[in-house]
């Protein structure tokens, strides 16, 4: 007997955080996102920085995308591309220019 799989994904409301590898070293990322619909809002945080904006939030089904602006007049945007994975969210981040894009892994913080 095969069973239909709910046609949404779960909200993913809430507190995440992940480790993005940098040149430097591994770099604590957090993400506070509110789903209403397939709009995603919040907030993103790497290390110590100051808390950003996100824009641009999407989510359909299990896919989500948004972007992070960051410095004077949006100086570099990293744009954000990804899944849901249960209590897990498989982002790509890729930033503006000709830098490399990055893996982060965000679990829910419970």
């Amino acid at each position: 007997m095969v069973l239909g799989l709910a046609a949404s994904a779960a909200d993913i409301t809430g507190n995440w955080k992940g480790e993005l590898e940098t040149p430097q070293g591994k770099v604590t990322v957090s993400y506070t996102l509110k789903q209403v619909g397939e709009t995603l809002t919040g907030t993103w945080q790497a290390a110590q920085s100051p808390t950003v904006e996100i824009s641009e939030g999407q989510i359909k089904g299990e896919k989500l995308s948004f972007l992070v602006k960051i410095g004077a007049n949006g100086g570099m945007t990293f744009a954000h591309e990804g899944k849901v994975k249960g209590d897990e969210l498989e982002l790509t981040m890729k930033p503006s220019g000709e830098f490399p894009g990055a893996t982060v892994i965000a679990t829910r913080v419970k």
